[in-house]
């Protein structure tokens, strides 16, 4: 059982330090993910990030969580599991172009 931290305003280090609940889980998993959204981070460094999917139908969205502790550790887990890190949204938008995201199947 996790403990939420949900609408709860916390500096980065009780952030980071309550994150440690989710160690060694699999956020993916966790959070029910699958292939139809693929997450990926945007961002310059473990402070300012965001999590955006690609999504089959509607390309680049943006995922949120009220829990700020479990918003950290899933995208601690995406940047410790190659998953793409982008600097920007123009940097991750060319590399979506470029592998014809979305797909309309």
């Amino acid at each position: 059982m996790f403990q939420s931290y949900a609408q709860q305003s916390l500096d980065f280090k009780q952030i980071q330090h309550y994150a440690q609940q989710y160690h060694d889980v699999d956020m993916w998993q966790l959070l029910g993910q699958d292939e139809n959204y693929f997450p990926f981070l945007i961002g310059s460094n473990e402070r300012d990030f965001c999590i955006v999917y690609w999504s089959k139908r509607q390309g680049i969205i943006t995922y949120h969580d009220d829990d700020p502790v479990r918003y950290y550790a899933f995208a601690d887990w995406l940047n410790n599991n190659a998953h793409p890190v982008f600097a920007t949204l123009v940097e991750a938008e060319n590399y979506a172009a470029d592998r014809e995201w979305p797909r309309l199947d």
